[in-house]
């Protein structure tokens, strides 16, 4: 009896994670809403080159590391993404998961990405890390990172 009980334990431990992936737990079902509509608003600025709006949601402390390694301030990250020469859409994400801490929001997502920068395409499929952190009552976005997906790595022989 002993040994059903302790399997029956492990596998509620497996299970639990998957199922927080899975779906936001209903208690939080509003909280989780309200990040993603906050997301959906900040990609929205991006995509719409709304200087303004970005200014006022990207902490003072903001940083972004983009794809190709690059470490961008609030300033330069919102002066890349206002280049009349770059175009930037993001599909809605294919996978999103919301986890809190307190007051601080980490946003893990997978998104198709389309874009040109100087007439050259670039794109594809990744993944990102965005943490937010609600100041004053309102969320602030601290953290963007992204890195493209790679490809599943052949099965070794």
């Amino acid at each position: 009896m002993k040994i059903v009980q302790i399997a029956a334990f492990a596998a509620c431990l497996a299970v639990a994670p998957l199922a927080h992936a899975q779906a936001p737990d209903t208690q939080n079902s509003k909280a989780v809403q309200e990040i993603v509509d906050f997301r959906n608003r900040y990609i929205a600025a991006e995509e719409n080159r709304d200087g303004a709006y970005m200014e006022k949601i990207f902490a003072d402390d903001f940083y972004a590391l983009n794809p190709q390694g690059q470490l961008l301030d609030k300033p330069h990250q919102i002066a890349n993404l206002l280049r009349p020469e770059r175009t930037l859409k993001l599909d809605p994400p294919t996978e999103i998961q919301v986890h809190f801490h307190g007051d601080t929001v980490i946003l893990w997502e997978r998104v198709m990405v389309h874009g040109t920068d100087k007439g050259k395409p670039f794109g594809g499929d990744f993944r990102f890390s965005r943490v937010f952190v609600k100041d004053h009552g309102e969320w602030k976005v601290v953290l963007a990172q992204g890195a493209p997906v790679s490809a599943p790595a052949a099965e070794a022989k």
